[in-house]
């Protein structure tokens, strides 16, 4: 009986010893991931960050934004000054979209989000003009990620 009893409780301890190893690969596993999504969303806003304020591409409608010319910008007469104008303006609201489909897909929190980009973020949700494009040319994802700014 002693034999026994010695083989179920080393059965039962082996069993604990696997499960406990299983466990803690699980756990790792866990770590690991989280650890890595945390390091993806440092460089998803690296480059976001790079693109907007490092690079020249939007810095032209970031002024127009800051010192209030939007407006002027979008309806200037000179008709081909006006399209390369909704142009770039275009462009600027896309990037935010894009920043946009990062949230909803949950690439990024909008904690992040707000931590870069909280300032534009506002001034955009403020601006009529950018409310009236986003609502006529579907900036869906913008429009939503708008809804979260306080």
């Amino acid at each position: 009986m002693d034999d026994m009893l010695w083989l179920v409780l080393l059965e039962w301890a082996v069993k604990l010893i696997a499960g406990t190893g299983a466990l803690v690969a699980v756990l790792m596993a866990v770590f690991n991931y989280r650890a890595q999504t945390k390091l993806k969303q440092a460089e998803w806003l690296k480059s976001l960050f790079e693109k907007f304020f490092e690079n020249s591409t939007y810095k032209e409608v970031r002024v127009w934004l800051d010192y209030g010319h939007l407006h002027g910008k979008l309806t200037v007469e000179d008709m081909a000054l006006r399209e390369t104008n909704e142009e770039k303006f275009t462009d600027f609201l896309n990037f935010f979209e894009f920043i946009g489909v990062l949230y909803s897909r949950r690439h990024l929190t909008i904690e992040q989000v707000s931590d870069v980009f909280d300032y534009y973020l506002r001034k955009i949700k403020a601006d009529a003009d950018c409310r009236e494009w986003i609502g006529q040319y579907s900036f869906e994802k913008l429009k939503a990620l708008l809804d979260q700014v306080k």
